[in-house]
């Protein structure tokens, strides 16, 4: 069945907030009408688990957002601020700056890294006092992961909190239609981020000895000629911003699902062997980011729609994860689910993959582990807070208490 453009774009209120709150009953309307619609002149929505894991990665599937999307005579959008770091860069580049951070990540080094999770979560939980409310959300998703990360990056602690709401204002330009403000608002944020990391990386460049964390590597390869000074500092804002806000969605959903179901609070916590299986279920259903977006630079078809070289093609990742001709019963937790059923697309797919999904997994399994294994409860302590665009969301607060 083919829609009007008008039609179409009907069934994806992107700025609703009831949409933004629960866009999946508008995902299986739409599915039940077609699995691709045109939005826009320009646009297409994709909707099939299928279809998406195929064409979202194929080579001619762009990253970078072509000069014709841009407002004529506009500002420059603010996420060009990253168009020296693997967030922009197609292949050949990206491979060669995904190789800057590849011996840092790996399976061996994540262990490690887990382990300072563990212990920052560990000196968090001790410092409680029997029946005080805690943030989980910040306190023991924000602050433990990103502490990991200063430490893979040799990096002070900084101003956390400022970091975290300077990259969700940062975001807000990239919701499909952000409204006035925002811009100007974006791009104050990118300016902290990069103004606060700035300031470390050349204390560390001009310390007398170097330190032992990947930014020293990316200064060490910019003194010899092989890193510009902008893809230093790009790649070191890009890993020092995310390392705490992405994980810490994945992390409170899971306590407000220990909150809710105690049982599966008790089996994580008494079977570690079901752990990965666990946090893969518990992605499916939480992805932070909420939209993959690709720009074909050649014609492509998709379930016999023709989408013209340089259209955006949007890949809702909650529409996919949750097609319901792959996880049956979508919208429940089930861990027990068939490997043909588990893929899902949180954490990206193809070359784009999220570079950090096995450390965001792996803190995230550390510290609801050790939860579980402390505590025989966790309750919330008023309705958790959200904050939440079309592409983006983020907890607010997450207050609870853990006994």
């Amino acid at each position: 069945m083919s829609l009007t453009i008008e039609d179409a774009s009907a069934l994806f209120p992107w700025n609703d907030e009831g949409f933004r709150a629960d866009p999946y009953p508008a995902y299986e309307r739409a599915r039940a009408i077609a699995p691709v619609h045109r939005t826009t002149e320009n646009t297409y929505v994709v909707l099939n688990h299928a279809d998406t894991m195929h064409n979202a990665k194929l080579p001619c599937m762009r990253i970078a957002e072509p000069p014709s999307f841009a407002a004529p005579g506009g500002p420059p959008h603010p996420w060009t601020a990253f168009d020296n770091t693997v967030l922009s860069k197609d292949a050949p580049e990206h491979t060669r700056m995904r190789r800057l951070t590849n011996r840092w990540l790996t399976p061996k080094m994540i262990g490690t890294w887990a382990r300072s999770t563990h212990d920052f979560t560990a000196e968090a939980l001790d410092r409680l006092t029997p029946g005080e409310v805690v943030d989980a959300h910040f306190d023991l998703g924000v602050m433990p992961t990103h502490l990991t990360m200063c430490r893979i990056l040799d990096m002070p602690v900084g101003d956390v909190e400022g970091m975290f709401w300077a990259l969700w204002d940062a975001m807000l330009i990239n919701a499909t239609a952000p409204g006035e403000g925002i811009h100007a608002r974006s791009l104050a944020g990118m300016n902290f981020m990069f103004a606060e990391t700035e300031r470390y990386v050349r204390e560390k460049q001009s310390a007398e000895e170097p330190g032992n964390g990947l930014v020293d590597e990316l200064l060490a390869a910019h003194s010899r000629g092989e890193l510009t000074w902008r893809e230093v500092l790009e790649t070191t804002v890009l890993l020092y911003m995310s390392g705490g806000p992405n994980p810490a969605y994945l992390i409170g959903a899971g306590f407000k699902l220990f909150a809710e179901r105690p049982d599966l609070m008790a089996e994580f916590g008494q079977r570690p062997e079901i752990r990965d299986a666990f946090i893969n279920e518990l992605a499916r259903l939480n992805p932070v980011e909420l939209i993959i977006t690709r720009f074909p630079n050649e014609d492509i078809e998709i379930q016999g729609v023709r989408i013209p070289a340089g259209s955006c093609i949007k890949y809702p990742i909650g529409a996919a994860n949750r097609d319901p001709a792959v996880f049956e019963k979508p919208d429940e937790f089930d861990y027990n689910r068939p490997p043909e059923a588990s893929r899902n697309l949180t954490f990206g797919l193809g070359t784009h993959a999220c570079a950090g999904q096995l450390l965001a997994r792996a803190e995230t399994s550390v510290i609801l582990g050790l939860v579980a294994e402390r505590y025989s409860s966790v309750e919330l302590v008023g309705e958790p807070s959200e904050v939440r665009t079309d592409r983006l969301v983020a907890f607010d607060k997450l207050p609870v208490r853990l006994t």
